[in-house]
């Protein structure tokens, strides 16, 4: 993170990090002969200036997003949470990787999501973006 001068590094399956990334859509076109419907995937959030895609197995947050998050980080469980210097948190839900997906990795994810604050993630039920964003400069860079 500190040798690319990334705010956000995320760890996980590639199933998970597609599934909280983009979203499968349904559309349709109209035809002739009635209507063509066809599957397109779509990015939940692009990139880390519209917030948050969800939790994964391992999230590292630079200055920006610990800025976001503030005091929240400390109501993290403490085995959730890792400071490395005073500019990098991990905040890892579970264990191993392949615990992303099932019904107590979800209930993690979803009751640290509700400690750090729900607004700062896209919301997969409702289709939503994130309304807390992290404060970048303007060319999307984060501020130090």
């Amino acid at each position: 993170m500190r040798l690319v001068q990334s705010p956000l590094t995320l760890v996980g399956l590639e199933t998970d990090l597609e599934g909280k990334q983009r979203r499968r859509v349904r559309k349709s076109i109209p035809t002739e002969g009635g209507e063509f419907t066809y599957s397109e995937d779509e990015f939940t959030v692009r990139d880390y200036s519209e917030g948050l895609p969800g939790l994964v197995w391992r999230n590292f947050y630079g200055p920006p997003f610990i800025r976001m998050f503030g005091q929240r980080l400390g109501s993290l469980p403490a085995e959730c949470h890792k400071q490395f210097g005073e500019d990098i948190v991990l905040v890892q839900p579970y264990e191993l990787p392949t615990e992303a997906g099932t019904e107590t990795g979800i209930a993690r994810e979803r009751e640290l999501i509700s400690l750090l604050g729900p607004e700062c993630f896209y919301d997969h039920e409702h289709r939503t973006l994130p309304t807390r964003r992290p404060v970048l400069d303007s060319l999307g860079q984060p501020l130090h």
